[in-house]
């Protein structure tokens, strides 16, 4: 696709808004032989907060949305974060 966008006349500032690339990653894809691969875009950051979730969205549901209360609630299982995260 950069290959092409290069070929109907497109400049590389053109063609990065198009793809979501870097500029600098566009040229050095146009002098080179392939795409470099996106970094990080496969990989899911977790949260302190993945095992609780399910218990705290049921503890929303019933009424409660008392930060304080919940955090004391998930800390009593286990939770080592604090108010914020």
């Amino acid at each position: 696709m950069i290959r092409e966008l290069d070929q109907k006349g497109q400049n590389q500032t053109a063609i990065a808004k198009e793809t979501g690339f870097d500029r600098k990653t566009i040229r050095k894809y146009l002098k080179g032989d392939k795409l470099p691969e996106r970094k990080g875009s496969e990989k899911k950051k977790t949260s302190k907060l993945d095992p609780y979730k399910n218990y705290l969205l049921q503890r929303i549901k019933e009424g409660t949305t008392n930060c304080v209360v919940l955090l004391e609630e998930i800390q009593a299982m286990g939770y080592t974060g604090m108010m914020t995260i």
